[in-house]
């Protein structure tokens, strides 16, 4: 489950408010892989709000399980898939 922390770290990583972080993109774009093929990813209107430059294939979609936008989801650095998948 999602803490404050880890939700704020994942926007702020989103949002690249510290800066660049490579580490951080890479592992988001391997966790993005696993929720791509997810049953429990859905598209949403975040597409509009949350445009996605770096992993395009999860653009405007969110877990239908927690309900969190993949785009900050994947990089919420400490943060864990609902479902144990990453």
């Amino acid at each position: 489950m999602s803490t404050i922390k880890d939700i704020l770290n994942g926007w702020t990583n989103y949002l690249h408010i510290k800066g660049h972080k490579t580490l951080v993109l890479e592992e988001a774009k391997k966790r993005a892989k696993i929720c791509v093929d997810c049953p429990h990813i859905r598209y949403g209107k975040h597409a509009a709000v949350l445009p996605e430059a770096q992993i395009g294939e999860i653009q405007g979609h969110y877990c239908n399980d927690c309900k969190c936008p993949i785009s900050v989801k994947v990089r919420s650095v400490n943060d864990t898939c609902p479902l144990g998948k990453w």
